[in-house]
């Protein structure tokens, strides 16, 4: 059986036979505009322009499966189904009424969808492979990957960025956004979350009090991450505690994090979350940091920025009460790279929405294009299957591309996609 999201894209296109269009009644059908999908509740497709009859509508149309889903879904209660002037489905098999009795016009596509459009469908929805349309990837045109890539880009900004934008619109504190987007980019993904929920719990009006003393953003940041809540026998750290407990009654703060939660199992010992909130307190004790941080252009300023020193006792440590060989916890060009991709683009494409300004969306462009591509299992997939990858912009766009298209497989969302349906083969064969 055909689903409704095959058929709204076949709708939406008209790839269907429209010979000799008519009715289950027999009335004539002209489709002079099959009208906008519609995100929200209510009809599949708002604002369509039909000729019925001889007559033109101007309305919305409702798609199903069956006829009979329209009483399924209990259309008929709903006020807002009283202006679809065309009820498209696979199958005929009912008549559906108005609350005034007259009955719905329906178009009926069984037998007008060229076979070979449901063989494609069928064909990239139970396909197993990490992306689904991989055997037939390296037809598709540049333009139409290229184009694809551009959109799921800003779609990604956007979502990454939803909340903040939120917040921006509410009270335009960009200071304590840019923040936030900070602390969150040093979480390395595996604990970027509980670096964002520390980020929530932060007072970055009172965090620029305490840039004269570094030693207290840090006891701040470890105390409130729940790593100072063992027994120490090293000095740096009991001082650190000490310092915390000052400060909890001082600036009414408390733990955020439980030690617990901290991920350290399979990450590199220099991308340990302790190295990383050393490294951030020295970032944030930068009296200058949010000037500077919105001055970046490139890898090279972003690592020179990064790369504060760090307290002596961090040489021979990655973590308190760990002692290891001395060497110094430098941050190198891939985290200044991820950095840029994870805070300052971010940042730029929240001042592109707040401003709704063309040159600034192109500036957030210019400046990913600039930044290395990632390497990891699925920019490595995408490469093998043909697609450049030589900038962030490649990057970032492959996997918004894999997590919110290919996983969930809305195929049919993607122009990709779309592509390789409406290319598929033409048969004689209609269902």
């Amino acid at each position: 059986m055909v689903k409704e999201e095959l058929l709204w894209v076949l709708w939406r296109n008209i790839l269907f036979s429209v010979e000799d269009l008519k009715t289950t009644s027999g009335e004539s059908i002209i489709i002079k505009r099959a009208g906008t999908l519609n995100a929200h509740a209510g009809p599949d497709f708002t604002y369509a322009l039909v000729s019925i009859g001889g007559m033109e509508w101007c309305g919305d149309i409702e798609i199903h499966t069956k006829a009979s889903d329209w009483n399924k879904h209990k259309h008929y209660i709903n006020d807002a189904y009283e202006s679809v002037i065309l009820h498209v489905v696979y199958d005929a098999d009912v008549d559906i009424t108005r609350a005034d009795g007259t009955i719905i016009p329906v178009l009926e596509l069984k037998n007008r969808i060229d076979a070979a459009h449901i063989h494609t469908y069928h064909t990239l929805m139970e396909n197993q492979s990490v992306v689904p349309c991989a055997h037939t990837f390296a037809s598709i045109k540049p333009i139409v990957v290229e184009q694809m890539k551009q959109r799921v880009l800003i779609e990604r900004l956007e979502r990454k960025t939803e909340s903040l934008f939120l917040q921006l619109k509410d009270q335009p504190n960009w200071k304590e956004v840019a923040g936030k987007l900070i602390f969150k980019s040093f979480g390395t993904g595996l604990n970027d979350f509980l670096f964002e929920r520390l980020a929530h719990h932060t007072d970055f009006n009172k965090l620029d009090r305490l840039s004269y003393a570094p030693k207290s953003i840090e006891a701040l940041f470890f105390g409130m991450a729940g790593m100072l809540e063992e027994t120490f026998k090293e000095e740096y750290p009991i001082a650190l505690a000490k310092e915390f407990n000052y400060l909890k009654r001082s600036l009414n703060v408390e733990l955020v994090v439980e030690l617990s939660e901290w991920k350290f199992l399979r990450t590199r010992p220099t991308n340990f979350p302790s190295i990383r909130l050393a490294q951030l307190a020295m970032f944030f004790s930068n009296p200058e940091w949010y000037h500077d941080f919105i001055g970046l252009e490139d890898i090279r300023a972003a690592k020179k920025l990064l790369n504060g020193e760090l307290p002596a006792y961090w040489l021979s440590h990655y973590r308190f009460n760990h002692a290891s060989d001395v060497l110094p916890k430098h941050i190198g060009s891939t985290f200044a790279n991820t950095f840029m991709l994870n805070a300052y683009i971010p940042y730029l494409a929240l001042e592109a929405r707040y401003s709704k300004s063309e040159d600034a969306w192109d500036r957030v462009f210019q400046s990913i294009d600039l930044l290395k591509a990632e390497d990891n299992v699925i920019t490595r997939k995408w490469v093998s299957l043909g697609m450049k990858m030589k900038s962030g912009f490649d990057s970032q766009a492959s996997l918004e591309l894999y997590k919110m298209y290919c996983t969930p497989k809305k195929c049919l969302s993607c122009s990709i996609g779309y592509a390789i349906l409406r290319n598929a083969p033409h048969t004689t064969a209609v269902i």
